[in-house]
């Protein structure tokens, strides 16, 4: 049986890299770490959501690939 690998909760955005060496380095370093609550709260943005939304909606109507 596969054990489960261990999440690290990252509780400021200093524990995150500046850079990764590449795509897949990135990938394993968010396979094994997470962003707490309180950073996520801390990150959102209620405009920026609002705008993403806007531009979806405008994306799927001007979609004609059908």
């Amino acid at each position: 049986m596969k054990k489960k690998k261990q999440i690290k909760i990252i509780k400021s955005l200093e524990q995150i890299p500046k850079k990764f060496k590449s795509e897949d380095a990135e990938r394993r370093f968010w396979e094994t770490h997470g962003l707490s609550y309180a950073l996520c709260n801390k990150l959102y943005d209620p405009k920026v959501e609002a705008e993403v939304n806007k531009m979806v909606k405008r994306l799927k109507m001007t979609d004609r690939r059908k």
